[in-house]
């Protein structure tokens, strides 16, 4: 798999992880990943292969993009309601308590 690995997909791979754990995945020091994600250096082959491994492994998605938005307006509840259905899924219902 060829894939051409941009500051940015770089970057959501690695999600929350640190650039110290998220450089043991890819077998690098924390600081490569720093100069990948700022645009300085980029994967070499067996890099990018060890990156597309990991997006094999974890089924990210390196397409993907924001299209759209939502203007939420309104309680949480309606909200809640609003994206459950665009996205397809059942609204996550949770007790509520009244401080007093």
């Amino acid at each position: 798999m060829t894939e051409n690995w941009t500051p940015d997909k770089i970057k959501r791979l690695r999600g929350r992880r640190t650039q110290t754990e998220f450089g043991r995945l890819v077998g690098v020091p924390k600081n490569t990943v720093w100069r990948w994600e700022a645009g300085r250096a980029h994967p070499d082959a067996r890099r990018s292969e060890s990156l597309s491994r990991l997006v094999k492994a974890e089924r990210f998605r390196t397409n993907w993009k924001v299209s759209g938005s939502v203007t939420l307006t309104g309680d949480l509840e309606e909200g809640s309601r609003l994206i459950a259905k665009m996205f397809g899924f059942k609204p996550i219902r949770r007790a509520v308590r009244n401080p007093e």
